[in-house]
Parts: C-alpha cells; sequence; structure tokens
C-alpha cells in the first residue's frame, strides 16, 4: 500500500516533469506554484515569480481577453479551452493551447506548445493549394483529351480501354484532391452557411455519380420533406450525399437483381433535420465497423476510395453539433443516419 507521504512525492515528480506547462494561481490571481517545465522553458527564476499577480508578470493581459476569462472561471467552476500567444526570450511568440480550470480557490493552468503543429497546417494548407493548382488543370486537360479521343471513330477496344484507364485514374485523383481540400477548410472552421434545398441537392449529386459502374440497375427510394427554412454548410451536405451514395453504389451486391437506395430527410419537431441513406448491399463487416471513419481507412485492399470521404464528412458534421452514425450487416446492407442542427 503507497503511503500518503510517497503519493505527494509522485504527484510533486508528475507535476514537475511533465512536458506540459503549469502554473497554479489563487483567486485573486497571484501565483502560488508553477512546474519547472515552464520554468525551464521560459527561463523563469521560481523565486521571483512565486506571489505575483498575473498583470505584473503579463500587462496586457486584460486586453488579450483573458483576465475576465480567467475570474470566469474562478467564478462558475466552468473549464475553458484557450489559444493564446506567449513571448519567448529565444524562440520569439510561441502560440499556447491552455486548459484553465478551478483548482480549490484558485484556478490551474496547463500550457501545451502548439507553433509547430500550426506551422505544420499551414504547410499542409500550403501544400494542398499548390497541388489543386498544379495538378488540377492538367488533369482536366487531359480528360478533355481523352473525351476527345474516345468519340474519334477507332476499331482498336483495347486502345479505348487504355482510354478509359486513363479517364478512370484520373477522376480518382481529381477526387483526392477535391476531399483533401474539404478537410483542410473544414478544419480551419471556414464553414458558409446557406439556405438549403434538399430537393434540388439530391438529384444534382446523383447526376454526378451517374457516371459509376452499377448506377443505372439502382432503384431510388426518396421521402425528402418540404424543409424551407434550414440553413447549413451546402459543401459539408453535398459531401454528404456524395459520400453515401457512392458507397452505396459502389458497395452493392452486383449479383442483385433489386438493389436499391433509400433516402429519407425529414424535418423534426425540435428544428434539426435527419437524413437516412440506407441500402441493401454487401454491408460492413462487424470487425472493421469501428475503423470507417478513421483517416485514409479502407475496409479492403480491393476498395476504390481514398479513405478521406466518411473522415471528412463525420469531422464536418460535429463541427457544426451534428451526430452521424451508421447500422450494418454483411450481406444484408448498410443505413446511415445523420442528424443536423439547424445553423439559422
Amino acid at each position: 500500500m503507497i503511503g500518503e507521504n510517497e503519493i505527494k512525492n509522485l504527484r510533486s515528480e508528475f507535476f514537475n516533469n511533465s512536458e506540459l506547462h503549469f502554473i497554479v494561481f489563487d483567486k485573486d490571481l497571484n501565483v502560488i506554484d508553477i512546474n519547472d517545465s515552464l520554468l525551464k522553458f521560459y527561463h523563469i527564476d521560481y523565486n521571483k515569480i512565486i506571489g505575483k499577480n498575473i498583470l505584473d508578470i503579463s500587462p496586457d493581459i486584460r486586453e488579450r481577453g483573458l483576465y475576465d476569462k480567467y475570474l470566469e472561471v474562478i467564478r462558475t467552476g466552468t473549464p475553458i479551452v484557450i489559444e493564446d500567444s506567449l513571448s519567448h526570450p529565444n524562440y520569439g511568440n510561441q502560440l499556447n493551447r491552455l486548459k484553465v480550470f478551478k483548482v480549490g480557490d484558485g484556478i490551474g493552468v496547463t500550457a501545451s506548445n502548439i507553433t509547430e503543429l500550426k506551422d505544420t497546417i499551414s504547410a499542409l494548407e500550403l501544400f494542398s493549394y499548390k497541388i489543386t493548382h498544379d495538378v488540377n488543370s492538367p488533369m482536366a486537360s487531359i480528360l478533355g483529351i481523352t473525351d476527345l479521343a474516345l468519340n474519334e471513330p477507332n476499331d482498336s477496344d483495347e486502345l479505348k480501354m487504355y482510354f478509359e484507364l486513363v479517364q478512370e485514374n484520373i477522376q480518382k485523383l481529381m477526387s483526392t484532391l477535391e476531399q483533401i481540400n474539404k478537410t483542410l477548410r473544414i478544419q480551419k472552421g471556414n464553414t458558409h452557411l446557406e439556405l438549403i434545398d434538399f430537393k434540388k441537392i439530391i438529384p444534382e449529386v446523383k447526376k454526378t455519380l451517374a457516371y459509376m459502374p452499377g448506377y443505372n440497375t439502382i432503384r431510388f427510394e426518396e421521402n425528402i420533406d418540404p424543409i424551407t427554412d434550414f440553413y447549413f454548410d451546402k459543401l459539408i451536405i453535398i459531401s454528404l450525399f456524395q459520400n453515401l451514395i457512392d458507397n452505396a453504389i459502389k458497395y452493392r451486391k452486383e449479383t442483385q437483381n433489386d438493389s436499391f437506395i433509400k433516402i429519407d430527410v425529414l424535418k423534426k419537431e425540435d428544428n434539426t433535420t435527419t437524413i437516412t441513406v440506407a441500402d441493401n448491399g454487401i454491408g460492413i463487416i462487424a470487425a472493421l465497423q469501428k475503423n470507417i471513419f478513421k483517416l485514409f481507412y479502407r475496409a479492403t485492399t480491393q476498395s476504390s476510395g481514398n479513405g478521406i470521404g466518411l473522415y471528412t464528412l463525420r469531422y464536418g458534421i460535429e463541427k457544426l453539433g451534428g451526430h452521424i452514425k451508421f447500422e450494418s450487416t454483411e450481406n444484408i446492407g448498410t443505413t446511415f443516419t445523420v442528424y443536423l442542427p439547424n445553423q439559422k
């Protein structure tokens, strides 16, 4: 049995050796404790900072809007997470994610340095822009050329097959680029709320998928409530139907005579909208179901997807307070249900 003193020593060791920066303030926002990690990183003398008020340490904290937020945590006990830039003597401004929570009558603050993470995200955004700009245009040109070639009279079935393969792979590449851009836009919080017309969006999405093998064998059943006042991010709604209908077509039973996709869009009394997309395809193996929303995950090596669509879809839906779930039985089919709050 570990004694009380040993537990205190372990807590102290954890407090001081953690990579996170810890600082504790009393109810008047005077420093009462600070861990070694923070002291070493910012070259602070422990004895010179203990007892100092936060306004003496950071005179502009009111202007940055943090002072009142700290007092609010003391008053309500509700923890908050915020981002703030702190000046380092050698490295300049360092961006930190702060978690502020009640400790006794005062507060505790943990800080994790996310400067490199933000720089990496910015680099990825630039990379995505460059890829889209530098690759998308020539891909579109190649698609145009293959369209012309396929429409020319030609007796070579083999040549036609090669051109069709070129088209198919270019479309996959362009789809991947589009999904990457969607993911980055949503993660940055760049959502654009607008009035959603489901009866217009669904046919448009189906039209973009009409080229898919097996599309013409699918029987669509649609039940769409007349919703006239629902606001959401249109890109997320389009992505929702594109991904779910695409998957339902792709994973249909090819030997089945009556493949269907049922789409329901229902307005609820609590001002939310529920969307259901159900199919009677091959279903998802139970052991794989926990992974389908993971980034870059593909259930099989035969999958023609890029492993981005469902990840992006769930991220975007949850970003705006929604929720997505599914039920699937192998060889029976899959049903996705999406709950969306009105953003009006």
